[in-house]
């Protein structure tokens, strides 16, 4: 009995040895992850497997699942069901947790079908699939679980679905998936497919891409270096219209370094580039990137962008009836000098030309610029814009434009559209030209600097306003002739060579007024020709007003600033008799004017340098004594553009006009 005693004991210390063993185990607790399954439309999918390598389970009728007792670790959950893409996720199992929200939403096998990888080499695939209901869809991949690319999305709803996945990592495993939007919005997903890229036996890429125009024809030809290497198949020739892509393969050539696209439209901006094949087909990676803005006649709308600016024209460019160009503020158009390929003659210039539509949409921080490309720019290098006499004038837009080096910047055949905020330099003939409008127009803002003319209007047959512009160094800063009525306001002039204002309208209500035609001026300030009111103006010039035979003029309030020391005029009569104003045909009203330091009968004259009569109630200034400008005395010295020739207080000025106005462009300060 003893010894059955002792023998209980023993047996009892080991199982406690034992057991205090387990207790002191190092093993980690096991853990558990629950979640749900869905169909594409978001309803519960039951019956669904959801597994691993140490568990499975299936979903119920409100699409829960759980999976319990599982190893901490990375795992690979799939979940699948007959008619159903499975679907696969890796989850992080937590030591002695329960890790939920991981859900799954199964397309029907009828949802994504069909799909393929196909054209696999070293550095490109083709996918593609289709969809039950016509849905906008997307390839997402990579070469792990993070799928980190994703091709551009289809931009219609369509059925069949192809995409070109390009500059892929030779020798790699790619992971893949396709997904779709159809047009109520569900979002469809594939299960993840794989494809191996080959290793890669490409040889370098082509070098000297250079694009030109076939001459006489819509054409676009792309010339590149020859290749002597080994392994060599050919060359793949690319196309995009953004520099960014996507890249569609136009064909391939083997036995040349040229290629020809007939498929191009006048007015389009083209990139191209092109890769070398190996024998087993591979490309290496692409040449030089080139583009090309294909001139001609557009037939077609097109909007010029900054992001695929500059634009650079090599020949002209006319926009059709029917068709409309729009370019995006920040844009650059830079302009050959002369047509590189279909010239009528050695002389012939680019043209832009719109019998259609013409919008250009710059802003003061963005204009959009147009511009010789030629190394040392010179005026008259290209012919400029011209809107012909079928344009669409109402729908067209000149706004934030930088235009220079042109023969005429703008040119209207029978009237422009609205012109703003613009800025002409170093045209050659005029920065804006028009004849035979066909409604009012209106030329507000514009700066012009050094062109043969700056505003030309002649021959209009409608109202036509020259509004708050600024205008220097040009031979002829203003022309305004026989229009039915025009109206001059608040301009200013500066350096101007031969004349400032040149007037010469049909109605008597057409009004010069508020302009400053100011300092280093040299020839007539402005000059009448026709029935315009001249006044309030303030006038710095060798000849301040001339007033031809032809006009009948009204001239009042204006302050003429002549210089003395060069035999300056302050307002003269230019007629082939001197003025008498009992016997004139065409009677001039010059009343209420003051003019300062033209000496004697120089103040107002006749061409034949007689005292001009006929005027009354003018102001009048001793040779010291001036109207008291802000700015000073614009006789003292070289005077800078920006010299302010507003009255200071207590100027005589004030209140001595016509009607007791002030007299010049700028009120007198109280």
């Amino acid at each position: 009995m003893k010894k059955i005693r002792l023998i209980a004991i023993f047996l009892l210390i080991i199982a406690l040895m034992s057991h205090a063993g387990c207790m002191n185990t190092d093993s980690p607790a096991r853990g558990s992850i629950t979640g749900l399954v869905t169909d594409s439309s978001g309803n519960p999918l039951s019956a669904v497997k959801v597994y691993t390598t140490e568990a499975a389970t299936f979903s119920d009728v409100y699409g829960k699942w759980v999976l319990t007792s599982l190893t901490p670790q990375l795992t690979e959950i799939t979940a699948a069901r007959e008619n159903y893409q499975s679907q696969r996720q890796n989850v992080e199992v937590v030591s002695g947790e329960t890790v939920t929200g991981v859900n799954f939403a199964l397309p029907a096998d009828s949802e994504i079908y069909d799909v393929q990888v196909t054209g696999v080499t070293s550095s490109r695939a083709r996918i593609t699939f289709y969809t039950k209901f016509q849905a906008r869809a997307s390839v997402s991949y990579g070469i792990n679980a993070l799928f980190d690319k994703t091709t551009p999305t289809d931009a219609e709803l369509v059925f069949l679905h192809q995409y070109e996945l390009t500059d892929l990592i030779p020798a790699s495993s790619y992971r893949f998936k396709c997904v779709a939007i159809d047009k109520t919005g569900r979002r469809l997903e594939s299960e993840v497919k794989t494809f191996n890229t080959l290793v890669t036996t490409r040889g370098e890429p082509p070098t000297g891409l250079k694009l030109s125009k076939a001459a006489n024809s819509n054409a676009i030809v792309l010339n590149w270096n020859s290749d002597a290497g080994a392994d060599f198949a050919g060359f793949a020739v690319h196309k995009s219209n953004t520099a960014q892509g996507p890249f569609n393969r136009l064909g391939t050539v083997t036995h040349q370094n040229t290629y020809i696209d007939n498929e191009v439209l006048a007015g389009i901006k083209y990139y191209y580039r092109v890769t070398r094949l190996s024998g087993s087909g591979d490309e290496s990676s692409p040449s030089n990137l080139e583009a090309f803005v294909m001139p001609g006649v557009m037939t077609t709308n097109s909007v010029w962008t900054s992001q695929e600016s500059p634009y650079h024209l090599t020949g002209d460019l006319t926009i059709a009836a029917n068709a409309s160009l729009i370019i995006d503020k920040g844009v650059t158009v830079a302009i050959a000098k002369g047509d590189q390929w279909d010239s009528d003659s050695a002389g012939d210039l680019v043209d832009i030309r719109v019998q259609g539509t013409l919008m250009i949409q710059g802003t003061l921080l963005q204009p959009v610029t147009m511009t010789s490309s030629a190394v040392s720019p010179q005026p008259g290098d290209w012919n400029g814009i011209t809107f012909e006499n079928i344009s669409d004038l109402g729908a067209s837009l000149i706004k934030g434009l930088r235009l220079s080096y042109a023969q005429n910047g703008i040119n209207g055949v029978a009237g422009l559209p609205e012109i703003k905020e613009s800025s002409f330099n170093s045209c050659r003939q005029a920065a804006v030209k028009m004849t035979s409008a066909r409604r009012d127009q209106a030329f507000r803002s514009l700066t012009i600097e050094t062109c043969g003319s700056g505003i030309d209007l002649q021959n209009n047959q409608v109202k036509v306003q020259i509004l708050d512009c600024q205008i220097s160094r040009c031979i002829n800063s203003i022309i305004c002739l026989d229009n039915k009525l025009a109206e001059i306001e608040r301009n200013r002039i500066s350096l101007s060579g031969a004349c400032g204002i040149d007037l010469g309208n049909r109605e008597a209500a057409s009004k010069a007024r508020y302009n400053i035609i100011g300092h280093g001026f040299g020839g007539i300030g402005i000059i009448c020709r026709g029935k315009d009111e001249v006044r309030r103006n303030t006038v710095q010039a060798n000849v301040g007003i001339e007033i031809k035979e032809t006009a009948q003029a009204v001239v009042r309030s204006n302050l003429v600033l002549a210089d003395n020391s060069r035999n300056g005029v302050g307002i003269m009569y230019s007629g082939s008799v001197p003025y008498n104003p009992s016997t004139a045909t065409n009677t001039q009203f010059i009343q209420n004017n003051g003019i300062w330091n033209a000496a004697g009968n120089r103040k107002y004259a006749n061409s034949d340098g007689t005292a001009l009569t006929g005027y009354s109630g003018d102001l009048s200034f001793t040779e010291l004594a001036g109207p008291g400008l802000q700015g000073g005395d614009p006789f003292a010295s070289l005077l800078n553009e920006g010299f302010n020739y507003k009255p200071s207080s207590g100027s005589p000025v004030k209140g001595a006009g016509y009607d007791y106005e002030t007299i010049g462009a700028e009120d007198v300060p109280d």
